[in-house]
């Protein structure tokens, strides 16, 4: 009786210490208390202590505070490199055991820019979720600058982001290629139009996504190497508000053509191709470097980077959006 009790003891202490390094790790990765302390689902005051403990238990500083950063000291740069190894090692265990009992289970963050979650993640949200039907999915919507952060900070498992770039703590998977098109209302002169050359946008009334966002950021290059002079009426960062600005017939517009297809104001819009090489938007997702995926995770990637299916008139993103 007394070694069982002792052998718990030693597992408790055991789980005790990798929870600890867990915490110092994400710490060190996120630079945030708070973000630490949600992560870890603990007080700030929790991850405060925890660090003392660490610190004291080694008789070393191993984070020095500078204002708002934290830096590792020489001897926490030797702690978190090995600490790290050892949360990683553990969490791979852990998929592993889990992989053998064959059951998919747990939690998944997913994040997608607006126009990506509300209308291209229909079917693989379905498919996903009706195949794993124990597995709790969580998905948000973002800007892609708060993607990449929450990704860097493990604060998220997989985020998609149009043109994406490979970062310090983030990796990037292919995902889709979106078709670019212009739409304008049916009552607009252009609506007589099939195709259009992009010269011809030079004094149109343009809506165009915000100015910080990557597929404004490739418009304007676009914009640019056909020698487009364009008249910018408003700068929106939401897909559903720019649609709308069209179909009111406040200007026009240059989206997705996927946005399009399953919209409820498709027959109010008319979808126009650009002549010559046209313009299209890769799509990526992002996951954080180095951290080993929970089996559900690796199933959700699965699921995404496998073709799925058209959702035909069953949208997601319809049923997101008139809840937005």
């Amino acid at each position: 009786m007394r070694r069982s009790f002792t052998k718990i003891v030693r597992r408790l202490e055991f789980l005790v210490l990798i929870e600890s390094l867990k915490v110092f790790c994400d710490l060190v990765e996120t630079q945030s208390f708070s973000k630490t302390a949600v992560l870890n689902s603990v007080t700030q005051s929790a991850v405060s202590q925890q660090l003392k403990s660490i610190e004291k238990r080694h008789a070393r500083q191993l984070l020095e505070r500078e204002k708002r950063k934290l830096t590792l000291s020489a001897e926490g740069e030797i702690f978190y490199r090995y600490a790290r190894d050892i949360v990683r090692r553990f969490e791979e265990m852990q998929h592993r055991i889990q992989a053998l009992g064959g059951v998919v289970s747990g939690t998944v963050r997913l994040s997608a820019i607006y126009s990506v979650g509300m209308h291209e993640l229909a079917p693989y949200v379905q498919k996903y979720i009706k195949s794993y039907p124990r597995v709790n999915l969580r998905l948000e919507y973002a800007q892609a600058l708060k993607i990449y952060d929450d990704v860097s900070n493990g604060e998220i498992d997989l985020g998609i982001v149009p043109y994406p770039k490979a970062q310090r703590n983030v990796e990037v998977v292919d995902f889709a290629e979106d078709r670019m098109v212009l739409i304008c209302h049916r009552s607009n002169p252009l609506a007589a139009l099939e195709s259009i050359e992009p010269s011809k946008l030079t004094g149109q009334p343009l809506i165009l996504f915000a100015p910080e966002t990557p597929t404004r950021t490739a418009l304007d290059r676009f914009f640019r190497k056909h020698s487009v002079r364009p008249t910018v009426v408003m700068e929106l960062d939401h897909i559903a508000t720019l649609l709308h600005a069209v179909e009111v017939d406040i200007g026009i517009s240059i989206v997705p053509e996927c946005t399009v297809a399953h919209h409820q104001s498709r027959d109010i819009l008319k979808v126009i191709s650009f002549e010559g090489e046209g313009l299209s938007r890769p799509l990526g997702i992002l996951h954080r470097k180095g951290r080993s995926f929970s089996i559900a995770t690796q199933k959700l990637l699965e699921v995404l980077t496998n073709d799925v299916a058209e959702p035909g008139d069953l949208s997601l993103g319809n049923q997101i959006e008139d809840e937005a």
